[in-house]
């Protein structure tokens, strides 16, 4: 694996380099550090010049504590204490590299050797999942029966995050038919990808593969046809989307958002406006390039972005009213004091109620989508009402390790769909 390509992602069981695992070749920790390994001298040569501003700091930071290991001292703990321990050093290292760390260096963190049960982190008395490279056991808790429970979804993230590294990211090819009539969307986003998409038989990874890749561009569009079929939403000829806590998530792929155009029989022109501080600011129209069916229609896709806030957006020179508003796998409920420094929702949320549409909302998991609807519900001081709060059967099939749950998430699981929240 090229040196651009191997620190896409890290697994504490392979090597970082060639990501081969234990199973194949005997793979040793970095003796310094203790927090990265390789399978042979060559690699660990290889990947020096990446590694070693992180690997003298964490190697301070072993000494600072007097640990052989930064997590040891934590057989036990409770998931949250565990989960708090990992983010407190990654903080730690962050501010003495005077930087950001890099995605792989805080995967580090999140996903470090240790036995998925009790987190014993003493490595002489550990053996290694022979299934996938995500999970290890202690001597006490040799193939525990939880693991196996999600050990294929775990190894489907690590040949996904392999597959990423040749397989170029392109969206799936637009083969929606024009609908004329007003239709229903498959029963799921497995369906929609049978029916309507071309594989590609050229590429040199499975349908297992390609599959989970595709749905990460059509979920969002997806789930909001499946939110308006829900709502029994009729559209007109026109309409305005705000996408809110929007980033380049959301901008990767936005031509797959024609595939409204071609579904829904009425509409010939969607306006996209996207709104979150992490995106740059275009706040004139682009018109976004569809399929020559489209524009012989006289179809239009229109995209804004703003990088901004919602609520500096609604009060800019530049809004325009939405007919329905969606937030994609948002995290409101994730800042535990309302209207404090560090809560960047609250004012935005009390603002929705004034744009009088359906607000659309998705999470990751069951316990996040009810923190959702509790934490709006606290925002605006009253009990909303919700159509319905449940399973999206249009969420992603690509799963992605949870270094909170050491389980696995997948976009927009679960979905809250509300009339309108006057």
């Amino acid at each position: 694996m090229t040196d651009d390509l191997h620190n896409f992602f890290f697994y504490a069981n392979t090597c970082h380099v060639c990501k081969s695992s234990g199973n194949e070749s005997p793979i040793r920790k970095c003796s310094n550090c203790k927090m990265i390994s390789y399978c042979s001298k060559e690699h660990q040569k290889q990947h020096w010049l990446q590694h070693k501003n992180i690997c003298r700091v964490l190697a301070e930071m072993l000494d600072e504590h007097d640990k052989s290991n930064l997590l040891e001292g934590l057989r036990n703990v409770s998931m949250e204490e565990w989960v708090k321990a990992k983010m407190n050093l990654m903080l730690m290292a962050s501010l003495k590299l005077k930087r950001k760390l890099l995605p792989y260096e805080e995967e580090m963190f999140k996903f470090p050797k240790a036995c998925v049960v009790c987190h014993e982190v003493n490595s002489k008395s550990m053996t290694d999942c022979q299934m996938c490279p995500c999970a290890s056991f202690c001597a006490e808790h040799q193939n525990d029966p939880g693991h196996a429970k999600i050990c294929d979804m775990l190894n489907l993230c690590y040949d996904l995050d392999i597959a990423s590294t040749v397989f170029i990211r392109n969206p799936p090819r637009n083969v929606v038919p024009y609908h004329t009539e007003m239709a229903y969307l498959p029963t799921s986003i497995n369906g929609f990808i049978d029916l309507y998409v071309n594989e590609d038989k050229s590429a040199l990874v499975s349908s297992d593969i390609q599959k989970p890749h595709i749905s990460e561009y059509l979920t969002r569009s997806l789930t909001l046809l499946h939110a308006m079929e829900r709502l029994e939403y009729t559209t007109g000829s026109e309409m305005t989307l705000h996408i809110i806590g929007a980033n380049m998530i959301e901008v990767d792929g936005i031509e797959l958002w024609e595939t409204l155009l071609h579904w829904l029989p009425s509409l010939t022109k969607l306006n996209l406006v996207l709104v979150g501080p992490e995106l740059d600011s275009n706040n004139e129209k682009t018109e976004c390039n569809i399929c020559d069916c489209c524009v012989e229609k006289g179809m239009k896709l229109y995209l804004e972005t703003h990088g901004i806030l919602y609520k500096d957006y609604v009060n800019s020179n530049s809004f325009v009213k939405p007919d329905i508003i969606v937030g994609y796998n948002l995290g409101i409920h994730e800042c535990e004091n309302i209207d404090s420094d560090m809560d960047s929702w609250s004012q935005s949320i009390r603002i929705l109620p004034e744009q009088k549409c359906p607000f659309v909302l998705t999470s990751y998991t069951s316990e996040e989508a009810e923190k959702e609807h509790k934490r709006l519900c606290d925002i605006l001081q009253r009990k909303v009402t919700w159509l319905c709060c449940e399973k999206n059967p249009f969420s992603s099939l690509r799963p992605h390790r949870d270094y909170e749950t050491e389980g696995v998430y997948y976009q927009n699981q679960y979905i809250i769909i509300y009339r309108d929240l006057d």
